[in-house]
């Protein structure tokens, strides 16, 4: 861990130069130490921009505490815990074959494919779906979509595998997606604010993204386009919350399971989420089911650290056993997808926000 001292001013300063720079229109940054919040920032608007070159009509909201970001692959370790508490509810285990949950998986060269290939990229898959039409049935996905290399042979980073591990929730819970989501991860760690396909209503209070072509400015619907054509409620993308429920989700890793003086998540699930698997190829991280660990952004907060970013400008760390997590969302993909700062950025804030909150 990085032994320098940062003043709290120092990473407000860092935050409100990126938005000044243009690497997000918002961003709010949480850290937690020992469970205790010792850094909170907001910063910039939820929209700042109706297209490219063109500012907002209108004056939106400042961002706070109570914004909803568009997760983005943030979802896939929230699906991941949500597959892994459905399975260990039914005695079963993550080497599950996806083939007794999914017809298309019963061909001869798939069914020795497992949910635990999906969950940690090693299924073959390819990272994107090249399909951006609408297909709110999946039935185009379902369809076509099929590892283009054999399972184990690579680690590769894959949307296509998550989507089908979402579908695998739903079969094996016999309920959508969001459901599951929501009784097995979002209720009971206390993320009330989290949801998939969030109500017009709350357009207000969610940060703006994107201009797509035939889409317009994306704002409060998902940003990614295959999560889109699918209807919105699918494993690789489509989670909105605010820093606050994130926040949750990292503590219960940090700590196994336990928030609030109580276990939420069991040990089981909380272990696989934060548990280096071997992998055939190095990626440059380690993996876990659903998490990242020990990714380069994330050194700084320590020798043992799992999270995940997301397209959008989202992400978390924490430290499994230790005493930090750092949550620091944005929407850097406002209005374009060209900023490039947030990479390095993420690494600095944690390495600032590692001096914070003193020592043991």
């Amino acid at each position: 861990m990085t032994s320098s001292r940062f003043t709290i001013d120092s990473l407000d300063d860092v935050l409100e130069q990126a938005a000044a720079d243009g690497a997000y229109s918002a961003a709010v940054v949480l850290v937690t130490v020992d469970g205790r919040l010792v850094y909170r920032h907001a910063t910039g608007d939820i929209r700042s921009w109706d297209a490219p070159g063109v500012p907002a009509g209108r004056p939106w909201a400042e961002a706070d505490a109570s914004t909803r970001f568009d997760l983005a692959s943030v979802t896939k370790p929230i699906v991941a815990a949500a597959l892994l508490a459905e399975l260990e509810a039914r005695s079963l285990e993550p080497d599950l074959p996806v083939a007794e949950l999914l017809d298309e998986f019963r061909d001869p060269a798939l069914r020795a494919l497992t949910l635990a290939q999906l969950l940690t990229h090693t299924a073959g898959f390819p990272a994107e779906w090249a399909d951006r039409d609408p297909d709110p049935d999946g039935a185009r996905f379902r369809a076509r979509a099929r590892p283009t290399a054999p399972p184990d042979a690579a680690h590769r980073y894959s949307c296509v595998g998550y989507i089908w591990a979402g579908f695998a929730a739903e079969a094996l819970a016999d309920a959508p997606l969001d459901e599951v989501v929501r009784a097995r991860v979002l209720d009971p760690l206390g993320m009330a604010q989290t949801t998939y396909r969030p109500e017009p209503a709350l357009r207000s209070a969610i940060a703006a993204t994107e201009f797509q072509p035939g889409r317009g400015l994306v704002h409060g619907e998902v940003h990614d386009e295959t999560a889109w054509a699918l209807g919105g409620v699918v494993g690789n993308a489509g989670l909105f919350g605010t820093a606050g429920d994130l926040l949750r989700f990292a503590e219960s890793l940090r700590t196994g399971g336990h928030l609030d003086g109580r276990r939420l998540l069991s040990p089981a699930v909380a272990t696989a989420l934060v548990t280096a698997v071997p992998l055939p190829s190095n990626p440059g991280y380690r993996q876990a089911f659903g998490t990242r660990l020990d990714e380069h952004w994330m050194r700084g907060l320590g020798p043992r650290t799992a999270g995940h970013t997301g397209f959008t400008g989202t992400g978390f760390v924490t430290e499994p056993g230790g005493r930090r997590s750092v949550v620091f969302l944005t929407n850097r993909v406002h209005p374009t997808r060209s900023s490039t700062e947030l990479h390095a950025l993420r690494g600095r804030v944690v390495d600032l926000a590692a001096g914070l909150g003193g020592t043991a």
